[in-house]
């Protein structure tokens, strides 16, 4: 059986996203905070981590999909009709370096999204072999109007998973307030190895942390409890539970469900569970 490369068009789904919190030491904890009041700050961290998420998730899908290794690919000018890409390949490095140009101005592409500013992207060594690596540089890049500023690495470790580094990354809100945010994390492809032109079965674990600060300013820390299951078919994560650590606040748990494709999910503060509605 030949495995797909987890660089391909397949592997840039996954995950919705984590959400929250800077770990707090147990004596600090703020025992008196009222849960549903905690309830109603985690989902809002969890929300702005979502957008993050999805944000740096787009410099993978759309490398993956204009084609940066130009001279097998090419662009798909019907997906990116404004983005224009240069490439250099170095021989002796064994790497290529590439930049995708959206221009300065909105530029509406075909899975819906505006996009403008540019990416850059640097393929380290063969891409299927572990200790391998991409690293994308978002510059003055903006997604559906978030601006998007840092550096993501992806590491390959297997055939079938890779770890995502995210330090520093800044995400300014279209509707104001900036999201800074940093992840850690190991992300794993569980189904969907033989259809390589069919990403509708594919479905992913991740492991890790992710943190950061959301745009109230509040800082958070996730950490997985039990791997979050992303399938490529369903628009939210799907399974997985996430423990919340707030600075001097109450631990919480977010559990995304049983496997059922929808929006639910709930976090339990204090012994009391809330439900919590993802956003896409």
């Amino acid at each position: 059986m030949k495995l797909k490369s987890i660089f391909s068009v397949k592997s840039l789904l996954l995950v919705g996203s984590f959400a929250l919190v800077v770990a707090c030491k147990k004596e600090n904890l703020v025992v008196s905070e009222d849960p549903s009041a905690a309830s109603s700050a985690i989902s809002t961290s969890a929300n702005d981590d979502n957008t993050a998420d999805a944000a740096f998730m787009d410099l993978k899908e759309v490398t993956d999909q204009t084609g940066v290794e130009a001279t097998v690919k090419g662009i798909d000018s019907t997906k990116y009709p404004c983005a224009k890409i240069t490439t250099k390949v170095d021989t002796i490095a064994k790497s290529i370096t590439a930049t995708i140009d959206f221009g300065d101005k909105n530029c509406l592409c075909k899975d819906g999204k505006n996009r403008r500013g540019k990416i850059q992207v640097k393929i380290i060594g063969n891409k299927n072999t572990p200790g391998s690596s991409i690293v994308y540089t978002a510059v003055d890049y903006y997604v559906n109007d978030h601006g998007v500023s840092g550096t993501k690495t992806l590491t390959v470790v297997d055939d079938h998973s890779f770890r995502i580094v995210v330090v520093n990354g800044k995400v300014t809100k279209a509707n104001g307030g900036i999201i800074t945010w940093n992840t850690d994390r190991t992300r794993t492809m569980t189904a969907g190895f033989d259809t390589k032109d069919n990403p509708s079965d594919d479905v992913f674990e991740v492991s890790g942390t992710t943190s950061g600060i959301n745009a109230a300013g509040n800082a958070y820390k996730f950490t997985t409890l039990t791997p979050i299951v992303k399938a490529r078919a369903c628009q939210w994560i799907t399974a997985g539970k996430l423990k919340i650590e707030r600075a001097g606040k109450l631990d919480a748990v977010v559990d995304y469900g049983d496997g059922t494709c929808d929006s639910l999910a709930t976090i339990t503060v204090a012994n009391k569970t809330f439900p919590f509605v993802m956003k896409h």
